[in-house]
């Protein structure tokens, strides 16, 4: 399919010069007039897809021109961007026309020229229409109809919704909405093979480029778009000539889709849609990624030159998730990642899973904080030093209790049986700090009393029961418990009970030191 056609009405020769620079370098043709009289000649003949019309011109201003488009039917409903230096102040004169879409203020730097030449591309005969009958516009730029899957990230988070396509091996695309951003990941397999957007600019992404990679920074400008011409396609396979080390083309392409997808995880909420496009951009189409969004979420993090504080990172502590719906997919990641990913037991410190592992502890922070992202790696509350035995039947009781203070809540560690004989074996081996135990029946009164007798390790008792009056709660209170819960247990009565009681043993340590 042949370019755009851009039509360009400047009186200033720089301007003109710089434009059709620009603008070709990006794929585009391009057609110069320096006054109103050729513009609207050429704009007749040559039948543009967009004009980039000066407010100032010769002998007359850009409104008049706009108006004599619009009166001619040839040229009536081609875009029309506007382009001044008195910025707003001049833009107000064009809001009765139709044609107009958009302003460019000058002066413009090269990369606001193209993106405000590809948005306006991109809307301008759907914003013409629209203003020409009063029908509305759709919502978002792009909207997709015929979207098999849509929805808001605030609702379900980009690396939940990659995850499923993933697990679903689907092909298509997705395309996510985040403020004024548009970025797209092409997928086959349900595995990323291509990550682009064709609203960012190359310098959010040069700036943060390898120094390997530096002198490939130029060919961002192509490798950011989506185009699919026949022009594109024969520059990919030039590169691939030209180019000592094809490898390094392939690590860019990864870099830049690591950035994006960093970008667009931890950017602001916003829409996704994944339609059934199956076609990737030429320069992805000779080399396809073939990655796991961990991996491009490892990589983003490395590349985002975030500032993580090793002393404070070296105290967390990391479990692996379990992914929901099948295996977490790890393609592209490292050995050396895969390791650390291994070695993540939700027990031990960052700072020790690093020295085990014999590696850097700012790479190790990297590789966490993005599979951290990517879903596949949760916070655990350290491991505490204080171990609590718990004995009850009731299954609601024994889920609070695993709950509350296992791994996934305070981390102690904690021991949880049904029956007696189990207790006592664990009590000849070990000494708690807590023996929570329920008292509802005389027999589990007489096994506290023997257990208590028998006490050698300083443990303190808290006991559970269903207290209905005044004679249950008296009987309780003479057996000489620590603590006691009610049925049935709620959260933060035990919290507050175990937390008291563990703070109680600690300041006694502290006196007797």
């Amino acid at each position: 399919m042949e370019n755009p056609l851009v039509l360009v009405i400047d009186d200033s020769q720089t301007i003109r010069k710089m434009v059709e620079c620009h603008l070709s370098q990006a794929g585009y043709r391009v057609a110069l007039a320096a006054d109103a009289e050729l513009g609207l000649q050429m704009a007749r003949t040559l039948q543009p897809d967009l004009i980039l019309l000066d407010h100032q011109l010769p002998g007359t201003t850009g409104d008049e021109v706009c108006r004599k488009l619009l009166d001619d039917e040839q040229t009536s409903r081609v875009p029309v961007v506007i382009s001044s230096a008195m910025r707003n102040r001049a833009f107000a004169q064009y809001t009765e026309f139709a044609n107009v879409i958009d302003q460019i203020p000058k002066p413009f730097t090269p990369e606001l020229l193209k993106s405000g030449v590809a948005n306006a591309l991109q809307t301008g005969a759907m914003v013409v229409q629209a203003q020409r009958t009063g029908c509305a516009m759709p919502e978002a730029v792009g909207e997709v109809h015929d979207a098999t899957l849509e929805g808001t990230t605030q609702a379900f988070p980009l690396p939940m919704v990659l995850a499923f396509l993933n697990n679903g091996q689907q092909n298509g695309r997705l395309t996510l909405e985040s403020g004024n951003d548009r970025i797209r990941f092409a997928l086959s397999g349900g595995r990323v093979q291509a990550v682009y957007s064709p609203t960012i600019g190359t310098e959010r992404l040069e700036e943060t480029l390898p120094d390997e990679l530096a002198d490939l920074g130029p060919l961002l400008a192509l490798t950011l778009g989506e185009q699919q011409d026949a022009s594109m396609a024969g520059l990919v396979k030039m590169l691939e000539r030209s180019l000592a080390d094809p490898r390094r083309l392939r690590g860019l392409l990864r870099f830049q889709a690591a950035s994006l997808t960093y970008q667009g995880l931890t950017g602001v909420p916003g829409k996704f849609s994944f339609e059934p496009v199956t076609s990737l951009p030429p320069m992805f189409q000779a080399l396809p990624l073939q990655l796991s969004v961990a991996a491009l979420l490892v990589d983003g993090t490395r590349h985002s030159r975030g500032r993580f504080d090793p002393d404070e990172w070296g105290q967390l502590v990391f479990a692996r998730q379990t992914a929901r719906g099948g295996n977490s997919d790890r393609a592209g990641l490292s050995n050396s990642e895969i390791k650390v990913y291994t070695l993540l037991d939700g027990t031990r410190a960052l700072r020790d899973i690093t020295r085990e592992a014999g590696l850097n502890m700012i790479d190790v922070i990297a590789t966490v904080h993005g599979l951290e992202l990517a879903g596949m790696l949760e916070r655990r509350n350290p491991s505490s030093t204080e171990a609590i035995l718990a004995l009850d039947d009731d299954p609601e009781t024994v889920r609070l209790i695993q709950r509350v203070l296992g791994p996934e809540g305070t981390n102690h560690q904690l021991k949880v049986v049904r029956d007696r004989v189990a207790a006592q074996l664990l009590m000849r081996r070990q000494g708690f700090n807590l023996v929570i135990l329920a008292l509802d029946r005389p027999d589990q009164e007489a096994f506290f009393q023997a257990c208590k007798r028998q006490n050698t390790a300083g443990s303190r008792y808290i006991g559970i029961a269903s207290i209905e009056d005044e004679n249950e709660l008296a009987r309780l209170d003479a057996m000489g418990l620590d603590g006691v819960l009610h049925r049935p247990v709620s959260e933060s009565d035990l919290l507050a009970t175990v937390k008291h009681l563990l703070n109680v043993d600690r300041a006694t340590m502290a006196g007797v030191a």
